[in-house]
């Protein structure tokens, strides 16, 4: 089985992006989503994007991230919904990663 490679990413890549890791990965578990998650602040994204198969972002921190068409994004309103955020991503690995469904 494949692993998709999520980035979480935060104003400063310290509490919010941890929570909405811890959150998601959970979350992504009970839907059998194989995942590898890292969270970082939004001044690192470019030393890491190009790791991510999906970007998950704070709603207002997508327009200073340079975000690109081809990048599959997650915006994040509400980063304690786990299971909300792991829909989302449910569709972008169903259409994009089927691989990493267990």
């Amino acid at each position: 089985m494949d692993k998709v490679k999520i980035l979480v990413v935060c104003n400063y890549g310290m509490g919010t992006s941890t929570m909405a890791e811890i959150a998601i990965s959970k979350a992504l578990k009970a839907i059998n989503i194989n995942a590898e998650l890292q969270h970082t602040a939004i001044g690192e994204l470019d030393a890491l994007r190009s790791w991510a198969d999906i970007i998950c972002i704070s709603k207002n921190l997508e327009a200073a991230a340079n975000l690109r068409p081809d990048e599959h994004v997650v915006s994040l309103v509400n980063i304690m919904d786990g299971p909300g955020i792991a829909k989302e991503i449910a569709v972008i690995v169903d259409e994009f990663f089927p691989g990493a469904r267990g």
